[in-house]
């Protein structure tokens, strides 16, 4: 009975270490000089990190007192599903700084930079163009000389709220 179980035992260790295979093909004397092989990625069993975006903005712009253009720029890193991009927009409220001890205003406009992209100066709309990007979207935050004689000299600010959504392409 050991022997047998011993036996038994040394053909269930045999197979365990056999590495089967389900599909082949075979290129002999009696078949065509070629065969394909298909190497594909498995999407199904990846864990959910591997498809991302980060938009990287800046926590605050200071404006010097005075400057007319001050440059803005976030960066964009995405990874996505095939036929997937990132739409990105800025919400700029009434485009005013403000100052919470007067109710004076700081009218501002969003202009594009000498050799930046093109913008959509409404709301800074972009949606990336293809599902793995990497780059940098500058933009000029503008005040006019004569906004910024109408008002006392104080710390103005506001909030610039970005917001990205994956949208289908």
């Amino acid at each position: 009975m050991k022997k047998i179980f011993a036996i038994m035992l040394a053909l269930v260790m045999m197979f365990a270490i056999c590495v089967p295979v389900f599909a082949e093909k075979q290129i002999t004397d009696n078949t065509a000089n070629t065969a394909d092989s298909l190497l594909y990625t498995d999407t199904t069993t990846m864990p959910s990190d591997y498809q991302y975006y980060c938009v990287t903005i800046p926590a605050e712009v200071k404006i010097p007192w005075g400057n007319e253009k001050t440059m803005f720029s976030y960066s964009i890193k995405t990874q996505m599903n095939l036929g997937e991009r990132l739409k990105v927009t800025v919400d700029a409220g009434e485009q005013n700084l403000t100052n919470a001890s007067t109710t004076d205003v700081l009218p501002f406009t969003f202009s594009k930079t000498d050799d930046g992209p093109a913008i959509d100066l409404t709301n800074l709309a972009y949606t990336t163009d293809k599902e793995v990007v990497n780059i940098n979207r500058p933009f000029n935050i503008v005040i006019n000389s004569t906004d910024w004689n109408k008002v006392p000299v104080a710390r103005y600010e506001t909030n610039l709220t970005f917001t990205a959504e994956v949208i289908s392409a």
